[in-house]
Formats: structure tokens, sequence, C-alpha cells
């Protein structure tokens, strides 16, 4: 009679070995691997299409596309892609699972594999009858542990070379639909809204200088809906904004992929010079961030100033805007100081209940402040920073100092900030 093995294949033991050698495979041992799923089909017969999906980097920010069309995984070996695989002979899909999600924005483009840049500039494109997408049957399904958790079908007539279907949020595995077309793969897409009011701005001055070259790649004007794009090759480029009586800005835009990028600038009107203007602006992901300002109300105690806490500081507003849907802008005013010290917060409030983690700094966080026709400081949270609240700077009342603090940590109770 042979002598069982000392580790039974079925053994507690054995399995977890198996399991450690798995998840080290990975690059991150005994972690626990997720089955997260986005599917691309489409009817074969009317188009031949391509997803690509842009994974976030949290070291760098820079994304790594990985296609859809043929089998690959990334470095980590937490994302791979089957390639095209036809279910039926009439469709074809395109799936991209997700092992372990990482800090950040993914995106989902949709693009044809056949059709270049350039080829969207003809007036072939001009016939709205026609369209990449308009006969392909395309739709977007997500999956989480085999559940169907999401469904995004083509909005109506689409037109453009290339489709956003969606965006997914690293830290949440949150989907939200995005169904946006572009007709460029590109270019340098953005959008102008005024600081105070929110609405777009038209007539606006953009001009795009490339970063090495120094050479200028295009200047447009704003249209009515405060929107632009400029057709650019692959580079670096900073994208200069202007208008009258507002204070000009500027923005770095890195196009790496064959994807369009997108800004939205928000401009400030040049205000008194005894009023600051902070500006809080972010990305799609954290969903909801709010702006705390603390200071001195003469004749009363000191304020506390946010969505829910909305003080009148000798009869004038300071919270000049509240924003709950992505991007912002969120903008406080403090129409004259008064000797003291004003502290200004920012809140993660769509993720309030985090004990851990570092997805606001993911979300190209950004705070300027504002004084007379002036940006006196502007101020990004380092990527990978812990925490959901970011103490950002205090303003001395007395002499018009702005002294940085850059203290970060995790509260649940906006009213403790």
């Amino acid at each position: 009679m042979k002598r069982k093995n000392i580790i039974s294949l079925l053994s507690p033991v054995y399995l977890i070995i198996q399991l450690f050698t798995f998840s080290t495979a990975l690059g991150d041992p005994l972690t626990p691997l997720e089955d997260y799923r986005i599917v691309l089909s489409w009817s074969t017969f009317e188009s031949e299409l391509e997803a690509v999906l842009i994974v976030p980097n949290v070291e760098t920010g820079v994304g790594t596309p990985l296609s859809g069309s043929v089998p690959g995984e990334t470095s980590n070996k937490y994302v791979f892609s089957t390639g095209d695989v036809p279910p039926e002979p009439s469709i074809t899909q395109e799936t991209f699972t997700i092992r372990k999600f990482s800090p950040g924005t993914y995106q989902l483009w949709v693009k044809s594999k056949f059709v270049e840049e350039g080829f969207g500039d003809t007036d072939f494109f001009d016939d709205e009858k026609f369209s990449i997408f308009s006969n392909s049957n395309a739709k977007i399904e997500i999956f989480d542990s085999g559940n169907l958790i999401k469904t995004i079908n083509l909005s109506p007539n689409p037109h453009g070379l290339v489709w956003l279907p969606l965006e997914i949020d690293g830290s949440t595995k949150k989907p939200i639909e995005v169904n946006k077309f572009y007709d460029h793969l590109r270019a340098i897409h953005g959008s102008i809204t005024d600081a105070v009011t929110g609405n777009p701005l038209d007539s606006a001055l953009i001009i795009v200088k490339n970063r090495d070259t120094r050479e200028t790649e295009g200047r447009v004007i704003s249209n009515k809906n405060g929107e632009f794009v400029i057709t650019v090759d692959p580079g670096r480029y900073v994208v200069y904004i202007g208008k009258k009586s507002y204070i000009s800005d500027k923005f770095d835009v890195d196009v790496i992929h064959d994807f369009p990028r997108s800004i939205q600038a928000v401009l400030t009107k040049i205000i008194p010079n005894l009023n600051y203007r902070i500006i809080l602006t972010w990305g799609r992901f954290p969903i909801d961030l709010d702006a705390h300002l603390k200071g001195p109300n003469p004749g009363h105690e000191d304020f506390h100033i946010y969505w829910n806490r909305r003080t009148l500081i000798k009869g004038k507003k300071y919270l000049d805007r509240d924003d709950r849907y992505s991007y912002g802008p969120e903008t406080i005013t403090i129409r004259g100081i008064n000797p003291g010290e004003y502290t200004y917060t920012v809140h993660n409030y769509s993720g309030r209940n985090e004990t851990s983690g570092n997805a606001m700094s993911q979300g190209n966080v950004e705070v300027r402040i504002y004084n007379g026709d002036k940006l006196l400081k502007k101020y990004r949270i380092p990527r990978g920073t812990q925490g959901n609240y970011w103490k950002v700077f205090e303003l001395d009342g007395k002499t018009g100092e702005v002294i940085d603090i850059n203290q970060t940590g995790f509260e649940s109770d906006p009213d403790k900030l």
C-alpha cells in the first residue's frame, strides 16, 4: 500500500500554498481577485470595431492602453483582454476582465479598426446619415462577479469617429455612462465656464502651443456653448485661455494615445482688491467634493461655511457655487478680509465614510486662490496621498499672506472639518 502524500491535494495547507503561488504570480501575495468584465458587442456585418481600455497608472498618472481586438494583459496582470470572439456569425465581442482595481479613472474608447485620423476631416462625415456606429448595434455590458450591473446602448443618431461610452472609478468600481462621440482621434477638446455662475463662456480665445518646440499649433474662439476643439499630433502642449474682463489661465495637456483629451476650464472675472476668490475643480471622480472655509466674523463667533452652512458674513454671501456632480467649480469669495485666520479645506463628501485609501488624490483636485486680477497660488494634492479631506492653506486676515498647510486625513462629519 502506497503512503499518502504528506500534503493532500485537498488539504487546507495545499490550497493555501496554491493561492499564495497564484497571487504571487500577479505580484501581490494573497490578494483576493475579482471578476469584473466589460464587454463590447456589435453586428459584424455592419462594422468592424475595436475597444481600447485606458488603465490608470497610480505612480505616473498616465494611463496605459489595452486593446480589446487581440488577447493581451497589463504588465501587472490585473487586467486582460480576450481579443475578438464571435459568439455567433453575425456578432463579435471583445471582453476586458479586471481582477484588481487601481485608484484612478478607467476609460473605455471604441473606434473603427480601419478609419484613421484625417478621414474625419473630409466631407464624408458631413453626411448625417453616415456614421461608423449608426448600424453597428454596438452596446456595452458590465458584469461584476457574473452579474450584469449596467448596459450602455448607442445614443440616437451616433455621429463621430470615436466613442467614449463610459468611465469607471477605480476606487469604488462605479461605472458612469458618458456616451459621447468625437469627430477626431487626436485632438484637444475643452469647455469654458464662469467660476461663479457656472455658465458657458463664449468668445474666449484659446491658443495651443507645443511645450517642446514653443510653436503655436492652433488658435480658436470658444462657441456659444463655451466649447472648442483643436486637432494636434501626439505631443506635449500648453493651452492658454483668455477672455476680456476675466483672469487668464493655462493648462498642460499631453496627447499620448490616439484618443481626444478634454479639459474643463473655469475662469473668474477680475475682482476688487479687497476680495479673495477660491476655486475648487477636479475630474469626473470623486463625484462630490466640498469646499470648507473657516474664518473671523466681526461681532460673532468664527464662521464655518460649506454647502450645509451658508451663513452671511456682514450681510454678504461667501459660497458662490456648490457643485455635486464632478468637475466643479466650487467657488467661495471672501468679500473683504478681517483680522484673524481663514482656513480652507477640501472634503471628499462622496467618500466621507472612507477610513483608508487615496481616492481623492487620484482626482486631479486643484485649488486656486485669486486676489484682484492676480492668481496668488495654485495647489494640487500629490497623487497617492491618503485621506478624504485636505486642509490646503491659511489666509492671514491682517496681512493677506497665504500660508501653505497641505494636511490630509480622514473625517466623516463635515461639521468637524
